[in-house]
């Protein structure tokens, strides 16, 4: 069977960036909005998020404030112009790696 984590783990900052471009977001949220989004093909535990979230908060990528809902304290996370920089920036990374392993792929396939 194969292990999907490492890809995950590769993955997890440029997808949290493109959920949070579309709209604030809680944390509970934002994993949910990735299975959502993925059609269950994308999951990834609340404990593996936030990590990423609080290194974007001390990056300046994001941002959070905490707001009361229902008589619970929710923290929203806002994407910054510096994270979207950086998004655009990762993306661009992906694009390109993607594009050579398929060009790996296809030359290993012997369509190359």
């Amino acid at each position: 069977m194969v292990n999907n984590e490492n890809f995950k783990r590769g993955t997890i900052e440029l997808v949290v960036l493109a959920v949070l471009r579309q709209k604030d977001m809680y944390g509970y949220e934002i994993v949910k909005a990735l299975s959502e989004k993925s059609n269950g093909n994308y999951t990834t535990p609340i404990g593996t998020l936030y990590p990423v979230l609080y290194r974007f908060v001390e990056n300046g990528y994001i941002s959070d404030r905490d707001e009361i809902v229902s008589k619970r304290l929710r923290k929203y996370y806002h994407l910054e112009e510096k994270g979207e920089r950086y998004y655009r920036e990762l993306l661009e990374e992906y694009q390109k790696n993607i594009a050579g392993v398929e060009m790996i792929i296809k030359d290993g396939d012997g369509n190359g």
